[in-house]
């Protein structure tokens, strides 16, 4: 197995290289989790703190600045002064790792700050990171994967609607976890977790927005314009990316990317 060695400020960690990152298969809509496009102040740090963590850099001509993490693919793009995303709707992400200890040390070596430290059973960690990003790790020794995609944290008022318009855009399951309830897909989650208040929309936060990955296009498209569904910008075949994108929001306000072609770039 190759070894990546990383060193930041007293700490020096050596890594496994992510034989595989791919993106998991899409569900019976054609809806597969796709990435998360976190927007931070410097994106070389960003990057190197994603690498740490256990991410493989994809980048390429035309996609720059992109981590692969088997499950999921993180963007990077630089911005300032943006909102920290536990005070938006998309709240954070959340990885399984099968080393719970390594994780955290590399969490406070980075300067993150822990929310919360759950040492009974594999151990579970929420912390917000310097850029912005609030993260959770979940323990889970057994697996192969150094780190593999588990959740995304939508936080809201109203739970059961948004998880019912999931459901129906994007052909989810119907799930629950720890109480809350879950937008199951093949390998993956969406999570819902309740808030007081209405948290601010994740457009210009740190977690900007979030995407799905569809393996047809036009046929999800038929299938948004059936629900009536609008879309914040409609379907865009960009050659200058090798993909097709296009965006829509969800009820609360979490801004959403559809993509076909960013599979293939998982499985580089």
């Amino acid at each position: 197995m190759k070894l990546r060695t990383l060193a930041f400020g007293f700490a020096i960690f050596v890594l496994p290289v992510l034989a595989s990152a791919q993106l998991p298969a899409p569900n019976a809509a054609g809806v597969s989790i796709g990435h998360q496009h976190l927007y931070v102040a410097d994106v070389a740090k960003s990057r190197d703190m994603w690498l740490a963590f256990g991410a493989r850099d994809v980048s390429s001509d035309k996609l720059k600045n992109m981590m692969a993490i088997p499950g999921v693919l993180i963007m990077l793009r630089e911005q300032k002064d943006t909102i920290p995303s536990g005070q938006t709707v998309a709240n954070h992400v959340a990885f399984s790792v099968k080393n719970y200890a390594d994780i955290k040390a590399k969490v406070a070596a980075l300067g993150g700050k822990v929310m919360l430290d759950k040492t009974d059973g594999p151990g579970q960690l929420l912390a917000d990171m310097p850029d912005g990003v609030r993260v959770e790790f979940v323990g889970a020794p057994d697996q192969q994967e150094v780190i593999k995609f588990h959740h995304l944290h939508v936080q809201a008022v109203d739970l059961p609607p948004l998880r019912e318009w999931y459901l129906k855009v994007f052909g989810a399951e119907t799930g629950e976890r720890a109480g809350m309830p879950s937008a199951v897909f093949t390998d993956g989650r969406v999570d819902f977790l309740a808030a007081r208040e209405a948290p601010k929309p994740s457009a210009g936060g740190a977690i900007d927005h979030f995407g799905f990955e569809v393996a047809d296009m036009a046929a999800f498209k038929k299938r948004v314009d059936q629900l009536g569904i609008k879309f914040e910008r409609e379907p865009e075949k960009r050659d200058d990316l090798g993909l097709t994108i296009a965006f829509i929001t969800d009820p609360v306000g979490t801004r959403i990317e559809i993509t076909q072609g960013m599979a293939a770039i998982g499985k580089k």
